[in-house]
């Protein structure tokens, strides 16, 4: 056979494999896969260490806060959903968590005592970053779409450090 005829069956040999692998990625695209075997659905999931303590709480929602190893209620409207973690001694000190009344995200980080960081992200987009230490030392960052704010306090006074024009 002389290349006159070899070069069309390839170039229809081509076409046609294109077209049929085109075809099955078009099809596969659309296929819902079917995971039910894989996943496993639960309101919650307690990790806990050797000696039995709880130590990541994933949950929706999660169980009321814990401070000094005891839990106490957050106050109304106040349910979370997300995970906790704990230190060794069952002390609340990390969340990721989105709020069932208001839909923000939280990031918290904290002390044996108290709370020292929190970012949160609000549904409608502002977002904030509050550091704190004893003594009414902080440092407030944040940013939405009217407005961008940073604050720094000492001693219970904050001075804005963003010029309003």
């Amino acid at each position: 056979m002389d290349r006159k005829h070899v070069m069309p069956i390839l170039l229809g040999i081509n076409l046609l494999i294109t077209l049929v692998m085109g075809f099955y990625l078009f099809q596969s695209r659309t296929l819902e896969i079917d995971l039910s075997e894989e996943i496993l659905r639960v309101r919650g999931l307690v990790v806990t260490d050797s000696s039995g303590r709880e130590r990541i709480i994933i949950g929706a929602p999660l169980p009321p806060a814990q401070s000094i190893g005891y839990r106490f209620y957050r106050g109304k409207n106040s349910n979370v959903s997300g995970i906790m973690l704990y230190d060794h001694e069952g002390q609340e000190r990390s969340g990721y968590v989105t709020d069932d009344s208001y839909g923000n995200v939280f990031f918290t980080l904290d002390s044996k005592i108290s709370q020292r960081a929190l970012f949160v992200a609000e549904p409608q987009g502002a977002v904030t970053l509050r550091l704190w230490g004893k003594n009414g030392h902080q440092i407030d960052i944040g940013t939405s779409d009217d407005d961008t704010w940073m604050n720094v306090g000492s001693e219970g006074q904050i001075k804005d450090l963003i010029d309003e024009d």
